[in-house]
Order: C-alpha cells, then sequence, then structure tokens
C-alpha cells in the first residue's frame, strides 16, 4: 500500500479497521435507505477529532450520495412523474439553495447544538408514531403545488444549514405523501446530492484548512469500503418493496435523530 494511503501511523491499526467498519456501515444504511450516512458514520467522532470526523464524514457522505444517483440513474429518469416540470425536483432544489443561507444565519444566532437536539429529538418522534400509527400520520396523495414544493425544500435548506441533514424535510414528505419508493427517491437522491454539494463547498471557503493532507489521507483511505458499502445498500434497495421501503425510511429516520443526538454528545461543547 502506497504510503499516501497508509493512514494507519496516524491513528493506529485498531482505530483504522474501526473507521472503515463504521463508514461501511454508515455507507450501507446510506445506500438503502438514500440518506442519513451521518446518523452511523458519527461514531467515527469518537475516535477522529471532532472538526476532521465532521469534514470527513461530509466529503464521504457526497461520495455515497452521488454513487447511489449514479447507480439508480436510470430507474430514477425511467419514473417520469419526478422529472416532470410541474412536480418534478426543481422547486425543491431552488427552495433549498434559498434555504441553506438562512440557516446559517440560524447557526450563527442560535446554540447548533440545541437546534440538533432539538431536531433529533422530534425526528425520534416522528418515526416512532409514523410507525404506530401510519394511517394518522399522512395526507391527501397528490403531487403538491409549486409553491408547497418550494416551501418543503427550502425548510430542507434551513435545517441543513444548521445540522447538515437538509434530506430530513424532503422524507418526512414523501412519507406524509405515501409516495413509492422511486418516485420518493427519484426526488430526495438529488436534492440530497444538490445540497450536501452546496454545504461541502460552503465549509470549504469558509474552513480551507480543514482539508488538509491528514483528511485527505483519511477520505482516500476511507473511499473504497463507503463504496462498496454503498453499492451493497443500493442492490438491498432493489429488492425492497414500497410498504418495506416506507418503513425502512421511518425507521432510517429515527436512527437519524439518535445520530444528530450522538453527534452532538460525541462532538463536545460548542466553541
Amino acid at each position: 500500500m502506497p504510503a499516501f494511503f497508509d493512514y494507519t501511523c496516524l491513528v493506529g491499526p485498531h482505530v483504522a479497521l474501526a473507521l472503515a467498519a463504521i463508514y461501511t456501515t454508515a455507507a450501507v444504511f446510506s445506500g438503502l435507505s438514500g440518506f442519513g450516512f451521518s446518523a452511523i458514520g458519527c461514531l467515527s467522532l469518537t475516535v477522529l477529532p471532532p472538526q476532521l470526523g465532521v469534514a470527513v464524514l461530509m466529503g464521504l457522505s457526497l461520495l455515497t450520495q452521488a454513487t447511489s444517483f449514479g447507480s439508480l440513474w436510470q430507474e430514477m429518469r425511467c419514473h417520469a412523474g419526478p422529472w416532470h416540470r410541474r412536480d418534478g425536483v426543481l422547486p425543491y432544489l431552488v427552495g433549498g439553495t434559498v434555504g441553506m443561507p438562512l440557516g446559517l444565519q440560524i447557526l450563527a444566532g442560535f446554540d447548533p447544538r440545541e437546534l440538533s437536539i432539538g431536531l433529533g429529538l422530534l425526528l425520534i418522534a416522528y418515526a416512532a408514531w409514523s410507525l404506530r400509527k401510519p394511517a394518522v400520520m399522512r395526507v391527501p396523495a397528490r403531487e403538491p403545488r409549486l409553491q408547497h414544493a418550494f416551501l418543503v425544500g427550502a425548510a430542507g435548506g434551513i435545517v441543513g444549514g444548521f445540522s447538515a441533514f437538509p434530506g430530513s424535510a424532503m422524507v418526512v414528505w414523501n412519507s406524509l405523501l405515501s409516495r413509492g419508493k422511486q418516485q420518493g427517491r427519484a426526488l430526495t437522491q438529488p436534492y440530497i446530492l444538490w445540497m450536501q454539494t452546496i454545504g461541502l463547498a460552503l465549509l470549504a471557503t469558509l474552513r480551507p484548512e480543514l482539508f488538509s493532507h491528514t483528511f485527505w489521507m483519511i477520505f482516500l483511505a476511507a473511499a473504497p469500503a463507503a463504496l462498496l458499502g454503498n453499492l451493497l445498500g443500493v442492490a438491498i434497495y432493489r429488492r425492497t418493496g414500497d410498504r418495506g421501503y416506507r418503513r425502512v425510511t421511518l425507521v432510517a429516520l429515527g436512527i437519524a435523530g439518535v445520530g444528530l443526538l450522538l453527534k452532538v454528545a460525541l462532538a463536545g461543547p460548542a466553541a
């Protein structure tokens, strides 16, 4: 193995194996559900410095989202509905792009730990109630108007601005509308990919020091495991029916809520 990819000298062999296991599991989870890489990946903050760990998480999360998008592109493209002008993903993308700066402003004015804890508890409660009373947590199955899609996208951008979890609003919205797995994934996957690209670009602009040689050593060493895990998750997704996938996404939302709480706990006090 080339020295550039050998980061065991940096973190130790046992930590390297632990990180590989964490990132692989997170990638399987993300490939199956379409979101939530950080829900499992945040366990890496137990062995990496918080700021470096978050940067690696964002990079690997973007990589797995791009991989899933590429793997499922033909299936999502063939499912024509989400790509239509009226009910397509564009208004969600526009709303998210507008909402993320607002989320960053909220982040600057409030304690991000409290915001993330509140969101985590809300997601756990929503997922638990939806699994227990699924019929109650639904709205009439019709496509929203453009302004509704814009507002949902903006809500995801705001949430993503302070929690790095922009997909939560989209996943909840798809669940409320009882969308099938193909339509829901065809809307959610490009939305999360776009929002994570914006978020990583903002982080690289505002905190370029995080993307040091150490970051690239860990990222490049972990990337193959994350890619293989993601492809396995996508393969499992393809074998899951609509009803099973809805349950998977609700469970994943609950796990993501727990992940937000863990990330707050593992990252330590706010600076």
